[in-house]
């Protein structure tokens, strides 16, 4: 039998995994933790087959939570779980075994109980169309290294990036003027959702 642990700070979605998860007879929920702390002490003394993380939790980010879970548990199978794409593509990074979104079906996300590690990593239909949309935007825009970075943290102020970047407000206004020219966004705040709701998915993880 799978025995799983969710870690996940929002408990209307918390309870939804659960019974999601628990419709199949060949799985067991062992607990649900709601913070970074009590999501390693619990994999310590419950020692599930399967981590469901959060990317997001008051105290840790699920990227550092999974780094240190999979130091300890090398064949736990572990599946990070997010809003935003682009923070369930970093779990890859850090030794998750798959990842998918908030938004899933149940169906799909029920599919991780019969995952084989052996084969590779597992990405949600979800998951894997917003990557092909990411990878196909960058390709279409061909946007240079100087715009990526700028694009990367976006965020920022101008004068932020360019302390962050090396480089002169000028020459951080002339990449974003490149930028608004290549694509059809017109302001800041348009360009900021973007990046979070698209590229970043995409950015190779060098680069995040």
């Amino acid at each position: 039998m799978k025995t799983i642990l969710i870690s996940e700070d929002h408990t209307m979605f918390a309870m939804m995994l659960k019974a999601w998860l628990q419709q199949e007879q060949t799985s067991e929920v062992l607990g649900v933790a709601t913070t970074g702390a009590e999501t390693i002490r619990l994999v310590r003394e419950l020692k599930p087959t399967i981590l469901i993380q959060d990317m997001m939790l008051s105290d840790m980010k699920g990227v550092d939570i999974i780094r240190q879970v999979r130091q300890e548990f090398r064949e736990m199978a572990i599946f990070a779980v997010s809003g935003r794409a682009n923070l369930v593509k970093l779990a890859l990074g850090v030794g998750a075994n798959g990842c998918m979104l908030k938004e899933d079906d149940p169906e799909v996300i029920r599919n991780i109980l019969t995952w084989d590690t052996a084969k590779g990593l597992w990405v949600s239909p979800l998951m894997g169309g917003r990557l092909y949309r990411a990878s196909q935007e960058l390709l279409q825009y061909n946007f240079t290294a100087s715009e990526m970075n700028v694009l990367q943290n976006i965020s920022l102020t101008n004068s932020e990036l360019g302390a962050l970047l090396g480089l002169s407000e000028g020459t951080v206004r002339n990449t974003l003027t490149t930028i608004y020219q290549k694509i059809p966004i017109s302001s800041r705040s348009e360009l900021i959702r973007y990046v979070q709701d698209v590229l970043l998915f995409a950015i190779p993880q060098s680069m995040s």
